[in-house]
Parts: structure tokens; sequence; C-alpha cells
């Protein structure tokens, strides 16, 4: 019981990073080509990806306009800096 309880309090941390187009959809539960329609009406807004991977400010971005996955697991003081912090 005492060891149930640990792991129910053990947090989480994701840490913003690089990811694929086929990470995000995942992390979206969508196919790859649902996610890719969904970026292709952002590409302005998100720019292009360098090589297989979105940096940082463009994961940022993505979540900023589609909302922060359901599959990850973030304090709300994470969602909050996310959206303060607009460069």
């Amino acid at each position: 019981m005492e060891k149930q309880n640990a792991a129910l309090e053990k947090q989480e941390i994701f840490v913003l990073k690089p990811l694929t187009h086929k990470q995000l959809a995942e992390m979206y539960g969508v196919s790859w080509l649902t996610f890719q329609n969904w970026i292709k009406k952002v590409e302005k807004e998100v720019g292009k990806k360098t090589g297989h991977f979105y940096h940082v400010p463009q994961v940022r971005k993505i979540f900023q306009l589609f909302g922060i996955p359901k599959r990850i697991n973030v304090a709300v003081s994470d969602v909050e800096e996310l959206f303060k912090s607009q460069r």
C-alpha cells in the first residue's frame, strides 16, 4: 500500500525538447496524416521543421495553437509559463 501511494504522489516531468512529426502526432492521439493536415494550416505561424524535428520554439507554438496534448503530464505552473513566454 505504501509503494502504491508513493507512485501516485510521484509527478512526471515533461521537458520541452525538439520533437518529430510522428512524436507530436502520437502525443495528440492522431494519425501522422491527420497531424500533417493540422500543421499545413498553421505552417506560416509554426515554420518549417529542420530535418526531421520541430525545434523548441516551434513545439511551444504548436502547443499554444493546438493546446497541450492529453498524453503528457505537466504541472499547471508549467503550462502557465509556456503561454507567458512568447518569443
